[in-house]
């Protein structure tokens, strides 16, 4: 807390007479003093306590305690709202961005006379740069979103950060969307996403209302009453540096929505999971996007997966609306590494860096084993680049949870609360014992910077830089809630270590670095 305790305010009680019953005498009431409280207190919202402590003294019975039942004590901000009925205040200062005049009130409860001081509450948002946590919280899982803000040269936890700032409550949280742009005029994409709606974020100030809701806000046409939006994936394009040229967000219904920005579209309209303009959806696709991550972006092409014909579907970036908004089912080439017509289970897709823009697609044959297969993405095409099978991973089979590195040919997996390092070029599988995290691992991922333009970072640390490659583990104990670790990775000894770890959260589901 920022606190410039430099002055003291000091209002005396009104002077009064009351009846001696005793002696029918009189005696002047007791004067009371109130010292103590800062004329201006500051304090990062959701991520600080709001702390108060003054002294107060009466000239006649001396200092008044918190406890005395003969005074009650009443904090309000200039609103009326009512901030603690005590003596001393302490509480998370749960407010938006702003400034507030505030009053402490002391009542002596055996004549009805009051004192009173006012100070100001400073609020400032600890929300401009940071890591985005979003979590469901408890039995009915309400989705919640804290920041592991970056403020300076600090770290602030922000807890809860949505509460006073006009998300509706929502459950069952599903993913954050969020696309940068430098595009002049556009704000930065920030979404919370769930299974009972997806709210925009104000980019500066996080506030949202239902106007914001993604169904009145970017679609067109509405999807169907009970079916929404549950991933968003910005796709940059060849050597675009204003933003995306396509957005594409996946339904709990499997059907696949494309906004093209790029290409004159600003809105999502009907869904593109179709053979062509004119047919409804035939299929459902899975909720996962593949595109080259390489930055400055050399793609044209993104990938989905046909989950009722288990098949791999193709997208490709034009101005041509017939080819934008609808998927292609990929032919195999000549000498084909594998089938793009695969006939397995999708379990994870995974857009990297590596080898120019190599997307890894993880899936389940017929017989239970696991086959991962590497599309190259970089480039105009979809080419077949790597088939991994026969693979020697321990408990691959219960694994809940997948990342894929974009340095190193590396896939870590996650048991219960193990975490697993497959190198793919050895086909060798190690524990990795610097994840310690308490409970059941929910959450493995790699968070790579989405600004197109690197360049626009360079003002960056290389330090700062390089933890878009380390390992994010969010795990949840049913005792101390969930946790979030951030784990370099050693290419040469194919090993994690532990940079830190945070703890106060409920059951993480995803985090994204909010850059700027």
């Amino acid at each position: 807390m920022k606190n410039n305790i430099l002055s003291l305010l000091v209002i005396p009680l009104l002077a009064a007479c009351l009846a001696d019953k005793g002696n029918d005498a009189y005696r002047p009431a007791a004067r009371l003093s109130i010292t103590g409280i800062p004329a201006t207190i500051e304090v990062f919202g959701s991520a600080e306590h709001l702390v108060v402590a003054p002294l107060v003294t009466s000239d006649v019975e001396g200092e008044i305690r918190g406890d005395n039942p003969d005074f009650s004590f009443l904090y309000m901000t200039g609103k009326d709202d009512t901030l603690a009925r005590a003596m001393t205040l302490d509480t998370l200062a749960n407010f938006r961005v702003g400034t507030y005049p505030c009053w402490f009130i002391v009542t002596d409860n055996r004549t009805g006379l009051a004192a009173s001081t006012t100070f100001t509450l400073k609020v400032t948002s600890p929300l401009y740069e940071g890591y985005m946590v979003l979590s469901n919280d408890g039995p009915d899982e309400r989705a919640r979103l804290d920041m592991i803000a970056r403020v300076a040269d600090s770290v602030i936890l922000a807890r809860d950060v949505m509460t006073p700032l006009g998300l509706p409550e929502i459950h069952h949280a599903t993913a954050i969307g969020f696309s940068p742009t430098t595009r002049p005029g556009i704000e930065t994409i920030i979404y919370l996403l769930s299974r009972e709606g997806g709210y925009l974020l104000n980019w500066t100030s996080f506030e949202t209302s239902e106007e914001r809701e993604i169904r009145n806000w970017d679609f067109i046409t509405p999807p169907p009453a009970g079916e929404h939006v549950v991933k968003y994936f910005p796709f940059v394009g060849l050597d675009d540096y204003l933003g995306p040229q396509a957005i594409f967000a996946v339904s709990d219904a499997g059907n696949l929505y494309g906004q093209f920005p790029g290409m004159g579209g600003d809105a999502f309209e009907s869904p593109i999971n179709t053979p062509t303009l004119q047919d409804p959806p035939t299929y459902r696709v899975a909720p996962f996007a593949g595109f080259s991550k390489a930055r400055p972006g050399n793609g044209t092409t993104a990938i989905f997966y046909d989950i009722d014909n288990k098949r791999f579907l193709g997208w490709t970036y034009g101005q041509d609306e017939a080819a934008r908004r609808v998927l292609t089912p990929l032919v195999d080439p000549p000498g084909a590494l594998f089938n793009f017509q695969t006939g397995m289970e999708l379990l994870h897709m995974e857009s990297t860096r590596y080898s120019g823009g190599l997307v890894y697609a993880l899936l389940a044959g017929n017989d239970g084993r696991r086959v991962i297969l590497g599309i190259n993405m970089s480039g105009n095409g979809f080419a077949q680049e790597v088939k991994y099978e026969n693979l020697d991973a321990p408990g691959l089979e219960q694994a809940t949870a997948y990342a894929f590195h974009s340095q190193y040919p590396f896939m870590f997996y996650a048991v219960d609360n193990k975490v697993y390092l497959h190198n793919l070029g050895t086909n060798t599988t190690t524990v990795q014992p610097a994840v310690d995290l308490p409970g059941e691992i929910t959450l493995l991922k790699f968070n790579l910077y989405e600004n197109v333009d690197l360049a626009s970072m360079s003002d960056q640390s290389p330090e700062f830089m390089a933890r878009q490659f380390e390992l994010i583990v969010a795990s949840h104990d049913a005792t101390t809630g969930g946790h979030v670790g951030f784990y370099p990775v050693n290419g040469a000894t194919a090993t994690l270590s532990k940079r830190v770890a945070y703890t106060g959260f409920a059951r993480v589901v995803d985090v994204v670095y909010r850059e700027r």
